[in-house]
């Protein structure tokens, strides 16, 4: 468990004015080496811009701010988001959709991930908590997203965006269908970074468990040693959490698996929408399966996430039906 990854440090006005220089150079060097392949110039020079000035940017308020923490939640996100773009582009030149359209709709999604996820964390599993700190609900650095809140916020504003644009909804979910399960993979190493979706209190005899210590620098106990000591398991005398199953690195594992099986599947689909469904299908039922490992709140003997596995299974069966007909009349 590491919350925060590495910390840059403070540097001098000099320092500052030398790495941009440094950055200017390594802009005008990659301009020269590609503006003879690129089909615009003149798109090329603006992009790399763009570039230039958002580095900057961040370049000037790491100096204007710095130290500044780097945190392993942040890095696992944005690699998840980054990983899931790359894929979903590629597979959109393969059919024939703008690639930039990817970007755009990938900003969009992101947004609707961040508060879906967010909101949902509050509402179901510690609002109490939140109403007496309101303002820690923006917070979202310090862990507490759920998946399916932003699978839900993610949609909404995603087809937003798809309608806007007049994108085939079929085959632009198809593609996210592929790339979402590798963000899966990159996003659940930041719950592990971070000591949330931490799993149940595991056997003595199960070798991958996983203790996490009772200090961390972000918020003072890591989740699962606090629930603990709640529980009156541990002491404030002990280093560790007990041993727990590794749900989080489970979560990831099953990301990358299914990434694997749909890329393969997504070569040899018969209709539009068919990988969507299926990675709908795929990813509810073994959430379903990983959330007895969890510790998460009950509702009539299962998990909130459990229920709406259930809902999300039903209509992942439900959209291949549909996709499929609609492919027929087609």
């Amino acid at each position: 468990m590491r919350p925060i990854l590495f910390i840059i440090p403070e540097y001098s006005f000099q320092t500052f004015i030398f790495i941009s220089f440094i950055n200017t150079l390594f802009f005008m060097i990659l301009f020269f080496l590609c503006r003879k392949r690129a089909k615009s110039v003149k798109e090329l020079k603006n992009i790399l811009i763009q570039y230039l000035i958002f580095v900057e940017l961040i370049l000037f308020l790491l100096y204007k701010f710095g130290p500044f923490p780097v945190r392993t939640y942040g890095v696992a996100v944005a690699s998840a988001f980054l990983a899931s773009i790359l894929v979903a582009r590629s597979l959109a030149k393969k059919i024939n959709i703008n690639p930039d359209y990817i970007l755009d709709l990938g900003v969009y999604v992101l947004v609707g991930v961040v508060i879906g996820a967010r909101l949902f964390y509050v509402i179901f599993y510690d609002w109490s908590y939140y109403m007496a700190h309101p303002f820690k609900i923006i917070a979202v650095w310090e862990g507490g997203l759920v998946f399916y809140g932003g699978f839900i916020g993610g949609i909404i504003t995603g087809y937003y965006y798809v309608k806007k644009k007049k994108i085939d909804i079929f085959k632009i979910a198809d593609i996210i269908g592929v790339a979402l399960p590798l963000g899966i993979f990159f996003g659940r190493w930041g719950c592990f970074g971070y000591g949330c979706c931490f799993g149940k209190i595991a056997p003595e005899n199960f070798k991958f468990a996983i203790r996490f210590p009772a200090k961390n620098p972000l918020t003072g106990y890591t989740p699962a040693f606090e629930r603990h000591l709640h529980e009156g398991l541990v002491t404030l005398s002990d280093k560790f959490s007990l041993p727990v199953y590794p749900t989080q690195l489970i979560s990831s594992l099953n990301g990358l698996i299914l990434f694997f099986i749909l890329y393969l599947l997504y070569k040899h689909k018969k209709f539009d929408g068919e990988i969507a469904s299926l990675s709908i299908i795929f990813y509810s039922v073994t959430r379903f399966l990983i959330e007895f490992l969890r510790v998460e709140p009950k509702w009539l003997g299962i998990s909130v996430s459990q229920w709406i596995s259930i809902f999300t299974f039903i209509f992942g069966i439900w959209l291949f039906q549909y996709s499929k007909k609609l492919n027929y009349k087609k």
